[in-house]
């Protein structure tokens, strides 16, 4: 996988897609066509001692110069990079971690994504485009002011189905309930299953799936301090045959199996 790169980027473009939700284009010295989906960036605002820490933000789309991230303001570090005006500059160390895998030849799959964990799943839905895996997209929202990613996955050609919780559009109520009728309702091999989004969803959707024996990858989220697996910050608990062990988020994940997480200690 791509990693180890630690450089400036312009801000070259910015927009609100949703109320605290911004979309972001960075420019830097090297390609991102070689990012793996799922993988993300360590960002630090330079001239800055607080925040002090760097903050992780996904990769969500890529360019020739440069790549595309998008990130919901919950913290100042994310509030003062959306304070920052275009043209201004930012230190990046990217591609950190491991990426989404492909599902073997025939398969076909699903995405589901909660909110702005979508962030962590348009290229995934981009690259399984490319390679002719049929795939439908289920998007959760609290309400269709916050549906994200909606004109880019409908230009991409993948079937999109909404879940909101007011029921302002599409499915009123989870995701997770709309991927269990999804999953109902599939008629071919049992699809590869693929997540980002709230803990508590992705902890749903591991059961909804296992229940149905199909495989799922997840993107977790975890809070980082150094990106690097020194600081042991953002460790999961993870089943090892009759064992329990610590795997880091920012190294050996994002993407872990679901089954495997143990999402009781982390509720």
């Amino acid at each position: 996988m791509p990693t180890g790169r630690d450089t400036e980027a312009r801000i070259v473009a910015k927009r609100e897609v949703a109320p605290n939700h911004f979309e972001m284009r960075l420019a830097c010295d090297a390609p991102a066509t070689e990012v793996e989906p799922g993988q993300f960036l360590h960002l630090w605002l330079p001239e800055r001692v607080d925040p002090l820490l760097r903050r992780p933000y996904t990769v969500y789309r890529t360019h020739d110069d440069g790549f595309d991230i998008l990130f919901q303001v919950v913290g100042r570090g994310s509030g003062l990079l959306a304070q920052c005006d275009v043209g201004a500059t930012v230190r990046v160390a990217w591609p950190l971690g491991g990426g989404f895998a492909l599902p073997p030849d025939g398969s076909t799959a699903i995405v589901v994504g909660g909110g702005v964990g979508m962030a962590s799943l348009y290229l995934l839905i981009e690259r399984l485009a490319r390679a002719h895996v049929p795939t439908q997209v289920l998007l959760g929202a609290r309400s269709r002011d916050y549906v994200l990613c909606r004109s880019e996955i409908e230009a991409l050609g993948v079937p999109l189905h909404i879940a909101t919780d007011d029921g302002s559009e599409g499915h009123h109520g989870f995701v997770t309930e709309l991927a269990a009728t999804v999953l109902d309702e599939t008629e071919t091999n049992t699809p590869h299953v693929y997540a980002c989004g709230p803990t508590p969803m992705m902890q749903a959707l591991t059961k909804v799936a296992t229940e149905r024996d199909a495989p799922t990858q997840v993107a977790l989220e975890n809070r980082m301090g150094c990106g690097l697996g020194v600081c042991l910050g953002c460790v999961v608990p993870i089943r090892a045959d009759e064992d329990v062990s610590y795997k880091r988020v920012c190294v050996e994940g994002p993407v872990f199996d679901a089954r495997v997480v143990i999402w009781e200690y982390r509720v």
